[in-house]
């Protein structure tokens, strides 16, 4: 391994680990803003996604060259492969965050409304997803990123129960059904942000060792 090939793969975890941070960021703020009714930090959140798309673009492209100037294999190459996927994946984190910003933005023109019951408790643990998977990424911890995996099902459960009790609700209040669609909307977009933390933790686990685990299969490495 050349130090050039050293050099150029530390950098791109570096980027990794960056861009890992913003999206996290970006996250825990929409979700503030929301629940705070802070239309200006949500507009932040959703200003601030176009300097993450710059970041996502810059580390495909680092990715790319290091392939083709160093042709790496085995842990080097599932390394890069992963890297693009995760960097794909966080990239999207960072969309979703932008659409609850934009949800907060549309719920202060409307008639107040409180959180749906147990919207909070979803929130939060979306949240540990994220940061439990950003932390297996930066100490490459397999076991760690295998415990994300069965914490999508608690996320899925929430997002069942609270589109329910959402529906129930616009029965019962109609003046409230626009607000409560956009609440709904914003339910689903939490759980599609847990649905991509568990597609990253699924590529650390490929990335460390070699296993392909989507859809609850297992595979070897190439």
């Amino acid at each position: 391994m050349t130090k050039h090939f050293m050099r150029d793969l530390g950098a791109l975890a570096e980027q990794l680990v960056h861009i890992s941070n913003r999206c996290e960021d970006a996250f825990g703020r929409a979700i503030d803003s929301i629940l705070s009714r802070d239309a200006e930090g949500a507009l932040e959140v959703v200003q601030g996604d176009a300097s993450i798309d710059e970041l996502e673009v810059k580390l495909e492209e680092a990715a790319l060259k290091i392939l083709a100037l160093h042709a790496p294999v085995a842990g080097d190459l599932r390394f890069l492969i992963a890297a693009i996927k995760i960097n794909n994946d966080l990239e999207r984190i960072a969309d979703i965050a932008s659409n609850i910003a934009k949800r907060t933005i549309d719920l202060k023109g409307l008639a107040p409304i409180s959180p749906p019951a147990e919207f909070e408790l979803m929130a939060q643990q979306t949240r540990v997803m994220v940061r439990e998977t950003i932390q297996a990424l930066v100490r490459r911890d397999e076991d760690r990123a295998r415990k994300v995996l069965k914490m999508d099902d608690i996320v899925d459960g929430f997002n069942r129960n609270l589109l329910k009790r959402i529906e129930a609700q616009m029965g019962q209040e109609p003046e409230s059904v626009p607000a409560l669609m956009r609440w709904a909307n914003v339910v689903r977009l939490v759980e599609r942000i847990a649905d991509y933390a568990t597609n990253i933790a699924e590529d650390i686990i490929y990335m460390e060792q070699g296993d392909i685990v989507r859809h609850g299969e297992s595979g070897k490495e190439l």
